[in-house]
């Protein structure tokens, strides 16, 4: 396989697993601001990627979307300890990337210092040189300015980039940037038959071995 140098990970579905603290923050919001009419979680695990805000707008529409965005973060703040988790083996693969020259970072549409704190509740901090976050960038993804910040940050090239995320948008993302993309299959998003990463990978050990065939 093609030898990367740079590997930028999206957050949500693919570093963490944030689907119960999604879940249990829109739950919370449905219940107290739109009667208790709860979208059905078949659903809800969709709203991992986009920007929230644009979530909230189509979930709240009749809700001024300032308001809700703090409703959510204020609720969301207080289950990082408890709902969100590592994905098995991201920890020793992660540093074993890092330890044999590859330069990591992260390109998220969560908010900069969420996605360290979330970082931090999984033990997963320290390991990422660069992340850019929601508020890092003019446009968020899948607008590629956050690959292109990340790229410009580690001197890598397009070519030396692999995008690694968990659904249509990072694919769009990575598309948009020029870059190749890894798509995950490990969360319970279903990944379209037409979509056409680079490469798909259904765990952290497989990614290590597609990119260069060697096992833990």
């Amino acid at each position: 396989m093609k030898k990367y140098k740079t590997l930028l990970f999206d957050m949500d579905g693919t570093i963490a697993d944030t689907d119960p603290l999604i879940l249990e923050a829109m739950n919370f919001l449905y219940d107290k601001y739109r009667e208790g009419r709860r979208t059905p979680e078949s659903e809800i695990i969709y709203f991992s990627g986009p920007p929230i805000r644009d979530t909230l707008k189509k979930e709240f529409p009749d809700r001024d979307i300032n308001f809700m965005f703090e409703e959510f973060h204020k609720k969301s703040s207080t289950l990082y300890a408890t709902h969100v988790f590592a994905y098995p083996n991201s920890k020793e693969v992660l540093l074993a990337l890092k330890k044999d020259g590859y330069q990591l970072g992260i390109v998220t549409n969560k908010l900069h210092h969420l996605a360290e704190y979330a970082l931090k509740c999984i033990d997963l901090d320290n390991i990422f040189e660069f992340i850019v976050g929601f508020d890092d960038v003019d446009h968020p993804k899948p607008h590629q300015e956050g690959i292109l910040k990340a790229i410009d940050y580690f001197k890598s090239s397009k070519s030396d980039t692999l995008y690694i995320g968990d659904n249509k948008s990072d694919l769009l993302t990575a598309n948009n940037a020029g870059v190749d993309c890894c798509l995950v299959s490990w969360g319970p998003r279903v990944l379209p038959k037409e979509l056409n990463p680079t490469f798909k990978i259904s765990s952290y050990i497989d990614l290590k071995e597609k990119l260069y065939g060697k096992s833990l």
